[in-house]
């Protein structure tokens, strides 16, 4: 497993998403941050609009905010069974706050949070699964 983020490794897994996006038929973004939230590398297709790109930087802010993944801040938020969300929602003081599939935490080998990458361009399901592609390369790095 990776134990720095950088431009480098940034680059590769962003690669990694627009390739696979593009096998897909997806108009695709991909954002790398890193801990403190901060874009390091973003990238979006020809065909992907500036809100894909705006979206993918988003998710991944959140994830790193937010210490986890996008799809369970959503599961969390809308899972009416655990009761009245509203408390939580009301957390939304921040408007790059995004908690919809596709961010995704990246950590070191140590479990120390070292940013996050987001995707935006498909179903949430699609967005889900690139960046989990991007995420085993990391871990693979």
């Amino acid at each position: 497993m990776a134990d720095k983020l950088g431009l480098d490794e940034a680059r590769i897994m962003v690669d990694a998403m627009l390739t696979e996006a593009s096998k897909r038929g997806l108009n695709f973004a991909g954002a790398v941050t890193d801990a403190g939230g901060d874009l390091i590398h973003l990238s979006r297709m020809d065909n992907a609009s500036a809100l894909n790109a705006r979206m993918s930087f988003h998710k991944a802010y959140t994830a790193v905010k937010w210490k986890r993944n996008t799809r369970a801040i959503q599961d969390r938020l809308f899972d009416m069974s655990l009761g009245d969300n509203r408390r939580e929602i009301s957390w939304f003081c921040d408007p790059m706050y995004t908690p919809v599939w596709g961010g995704i935490l990246l950590t070191s080998s140590t479990g120390t949070i070292l940013g996050a990458l987001g995707e935006s361009g498909g179903t949430a399901e699609q967005d889900e699964e690139i960046g989990q592609i991007a995420a085993k390369i990391f871990e693979e790095m």
